[in-house]
């Protein structure tokens, strides 16, 4: 019998970015962000580009989502 293996189309890092994502809601506050950075700090060595693409697209739905405008300058990566 043959079998077919799947192959994931996303890394565990990209995963474990998405699941924290998926858990938080707008509108965006401080911890929010934090625990955003913890789980993209942890993962980013391992994203691929194409994955980093993806989450900095929630980035721009985060910032444009945030409690306070100002706590933009806090989500890593931000300038």
């Amino acid at each position: 019998m043959n079998t077919v293996q799947a192959i994931p189309l996303f890394s565990q890092a990209f995963q474990d970015v998405s699941s924290y994502i998926a858990g938080i809601r707008a509108p965006y506050t401080l911890q929010d962000i934090q625990g955003f950075n913890a789980a993209y700090k942890r993962a980013y060595p391992s994203l691929s580009r194409e994955e980093k693409r993806r989450i900095e697209a929630f980035v721009d739905t985060m910032i444009e989502h945030l409690a306070q405008k100002e706590l933009a300058s806090k989500i890593f990566g931000v300038v």
